[in-house]
């Protein structure tokens, strides 16, 4: 029998990100006797947390080590699994600023988190202290696992992959809104009931309608898609049960006679290219060149909206609230066991007990996987979890424009990371003119000025002596 794994995460006094992944390790009954560190440099925050895991491991019989630190070169050594949800910056503030610096010099941004210039920005200030943590590791740990749920996920995994030693994939859960979308689309064959006007908008205000849709979605349907983070393809729809192929019904209904205005700049795309597109408007106006343009204002053509900064606030209030009722003993420690999991457990799972695990969603150096895109890029494809690691599954080849979409994402994406590990401000605006918003070189002069300046003190490697 395997021992016990020994399993770091860095970002641990999330309210959001932590919480989830806390419960879901610590009830996992084949995990018992796990070496826990936290890590996190918000002290008040990691106690808050760290006090909540001791609680549910004495509640749970979970048998864990469970430390708190902030300082992870401590919690490093030996580690098999290193779980990192970061952010450099005060979130929403920071975020917003990536998309209000760029609006000043005449470039909206639909959304400014994993590509437009706001991205640049975002990646810049991240990747750092990303590096930094893979030092550390390729030093203390070399062999364990960098499991990466920060964004641009694209981005940051990638320049771990090509600038250190470790074993990297990153992981995300958009392909949640897929299975909301195509449950919306055939809830009458399940009986499923969809709440009027349903979108898949990512506000904090709309999660009491999604999440039962997308739950249902992911208990009655398979779907496998493939592309890159945030701006994947459906490939296959099936009902989970039957194996029955549903994604001509899905297409049928939702081209011919579901609601117009159900994520409308999805459905155009699915039109016109063929293929479903997996992450909901939202996301996807990110990677798209016709979705800025002042004159058309596609913004207004397609209700897109932006991210919605005050409700992230109002949701980690909420979540740090909850947290610290059930420390307090306000609340019983049992009303957490049903926190949704992220995925941290079953792979720490699967690598450590061999179990052949499928995961629907992998970002992973292509290799192959997707033949008609980069071989070194990060791509996303479903895979194989095993004690031989992490494997990505072949895919078809996207279609020719589908790819060429990506492709052009990845290349920028590629110069992106480079210009930011160097802190190459000349690379840096050749990066931001292959951006697919921008359109005029003395534009992009300014706002990566602008950026380098406002953020100075987030961005070590540009600011070299």
């Amino acid at each position: 029998m395997p021992k016990p794994p020994k399993l770091v995460i860095i970002g641990a006094g999330s309210a959001v990100f932590g919480l989830k992944a806390l419960a879901s390790v610590i009830r996992s009954e084949r995990l018992k006797g796990t070496e826990m560190w936290l890590v996190d440099i918000d002290e008040p925050a990691l106690e808050l947390m760290t006090r909540l895991a001791e609680m549910m491991n004495s509640a749970w019989g979970a048998q864990m080590s469970i430390h708190g630190t902030t300082n992870r070169r401590e919690a490093l050594p030996n580690a098999d699994f290193v779980v990192v949800s970061v952010q450099v910056g005060p979130r929403e503030e920071v975020w917003e600023k990536d998309w209000r610096i760029p609006l000043q010099h005449g470039v909206r941004q639909p959304y400014a988190e994993n590509s437009g210039p706001g991205a640049f920005a975002h990646t810049a200030r991240n990747l750092p202290l990303m590096m930094d943590i893979a030092r550390d590791m390729e030093e203390l740990c070399p062999d364990a696992w960098y499991l990466n749920f920060t964004n641009p996920l694209i981005r940051l995994t990638w320049a771990v992959q090509r600038y250190s030693r470790i074993k990297v994939v990153g992981l995300c859960h958009q392909l949640k809104w897929a299975y909301a979308m195509a449950m919306a689309i055939v809830a009458d064959r399940y009986g499923v009931p969809i709440p009027e006007g349903f979108n898949v908008h990512t506000n904090y205000s709309n999660k009491p309608f999604l999440a039962p849709v997308m739950a249902a979605g992911e208990k009655y349907l398979d779907i496998k898609a493939a592309g890159i983070n945030h701006f994947t393809w459906v490939f296959d729809i099936r009902d989970k049960a039957t194996g029955e192929d549903l994604y001509p019904l899905v297409r049928h209904r939702w081209l011919n006679e579901y609601r117009r205005d159900f994520e409308p700049l999805t459905r155009e795309l699915f039109e016109i290219f063929g293929l479903m597109p997996t992450p909901g408007d939202a996301h996807l106006c990110e990677f798209l060149p016709w979705t800025h343009d002042p004159i058309a204002k596609p913004w207004e053509k397609y209700h897109l909206e932006l991210q919605d900064w005050d409700g992230n606030r109002r949701r980690r209030a909420d979540r740090r609230a909850l947290a610290r009722e059930v420390v307090e003993g306000k609340r019983p420690v049992d009303d957490l066991r049903d926190q949704p999991s992220e995925g941290v457990p079953e792979i720490v799972e699967a690598i450590t007990f061999n179990d052949n695990f499928y995961h629907h969603q992998l970002n992973l150096q292509n290799n192959g996987c997707i033949p008609n895109l980069p071989d070194d890029a990060i791509v996303e494809v479903p895979g194989l979890i095993s004690g031989l690691g992490i494997r990505g599954l072949n895919m078809p080849p996207l279609p020719e424009p589908i790819a060429e979409l990506c492709r052009r994402e990845l290349a920028y994406s590629s110069l992106v990371v480079d210009a930011c590990y160097h802190g190459d401000r000349d690379l840096a605006l050749q990066a931001l003119l292959l951006d697919p918003m921008i359109n005029d070189i003395d534009r992009a002069r300014a706002i990566l000025d602008d950026f380098l300046t406002e953020f100075a003190e987030y961005l070590p490697q540009f600011n070299k002596s």
